[in-house]
């Protein structure tokens, strides 16, 4: 910017940046036709599976954006001088928070065995409508223990152990 060389750092989070506003700009695009076809079916079945995606699609959206910001303040945090202070987690918390992280993996784990089971016994009912929501929960659930495994690794690498909380 103004003749002033850039840090290689501040280029990679630049062009990042800007991927990711392009890739939300596209998306805003898609959301909106999802949106006007979901208003415009008279069929309710249609309308609500329409309406699951657009759901997903403007957490997406704002998960984006949370995403571009969070790099804004990469780029500020590069050009600052001041070093970067972050917040310890306190040691009992965190060994609170990894005892419930294992808690919910395990939950997660016996909810997609329970959806699976439900999955098969719903076949053919409401036209595989109710078998095809759990798939999506399958889906979901998955993604779930993906996000709490990586928080779980993110704490063990503080050093932080945890035992099994009794359920």
């Amino acid at each position: 910017m103004w003749g002033i060389p850039e840090s290689p750092e501040f280029s990679s989070v630049q062009r990042l940046m800007n991927e990711f506003h392009s890739h939300a700009t596209h998306e805003q695009g898609w959301l909106s036709s999802y949106q006007e076809i979901a208003r415009e079916t008279g069929d309710p079945l249609i309308r609500f599976l329409l309406g699951l995606i657009v759901a997903d699609e403007e957490r997406h959206h704002e998960l984006m954006g949370r995403m571009i910001s969070k790099l804004k303040d990469e780029l500020a945090r590069t050009r600052s001088t001041e070093p970067s202070r972050r917040a310890g987690e306190k040691r009992e918390t965190a060994k609170h928070l990894l005892v419930s992280v294992e808690n919910f993996i395990e939950a997660e784990r016996k909810g997609i065995k329970e959806y699976e089971r439900l999955k098969k016994e719903s076949q053919g009912l409401y036209r595989d409508v109710f078998a095809l929501l759990y798939t999506t929960m399958i889906h979901d659930a998955h993604k779930h223990m993906e996000i709490l495994k990586f928080l779980r690794l993110k704490l063990k690498d503080k050093g932080f152990s945890a035992r099994k909380r009794q359920t």
